[in-house]
């Protein structure tokens, strides 16, 4: 069993920097959010985005109660897909956060690795956007829905953890 964390909204302030980048103060206020997100295309934008105050300590009690099973499963920008993936590894690489290789997945279809082909268990997601962790419950995986800016890491997302492993064992 593996544990994944989304990038954008879990570890990275990808809505803080698409605030920033658009010049408001909340990314909600952007007035046509698809056009603007296809202006990112291309770009170094998710090599600038800020990590949350919380994003070392979420990924060190993964590493721990993993023992070391984790990994990275981010979407990457739809129609900039080597692009973005190629900026997001940057930024991984830049906070030191890189998983192991085989477990650094960029893809718009999380749910395909939503249980391990090793040992049958269901993996674990830990993602901001309801759709994908149902995609991920459906197919069998335990999703955990966490946004950094707004869920409490220790008594929230620890809690919730630990209980899916428990469940898991």
């Amino acid at each position: 069993m593996t544990i994944y964390v989304d990038m954008d909204g879990v570890i990275a302030d990808f809505f803080g920097g698409l605030a920033e980048f658009s010049g408001v103060n909340h990314w909600k206020s952007i007035q046509n959010k698809e056009a603007t997100i296809a202006t990112l295309k291309g770009t170094d934008f998710f090599y600038t985005l800020d990590r949350f105050p919380t994003t070392h300590r979420l990924i060190d009690f993964v590493k721990e109660i993993s023992n070391g099973d984790w990994g990275i499963c981010s979407s990457p920008l739809r129609g900039d897909r080597d692009n973005s993936a190629y900026w997001k590894r940057r930024w991984l690489e830049y906070y030191e956060l890189m998983p192991p290789i085989d477990r650094l997945i960029f893809t718009g279809m999380k749910e395909k690795y939503a249980w391990s082909m090793l040992d049958g268990k269901p993996n674990i997601l830990i993602d901001d956007k309801p759709e994908n962790i149902k995609r991920w419950n459906d197919k069998g995986g335990i999703g955990i829905r966490y946004q950094a800016n707004e869920d409490d890491l220790e008594e929230y997302l620890f809690v919730e953890l630990e209980k899916a492993l428990e469940i898991n064992r």
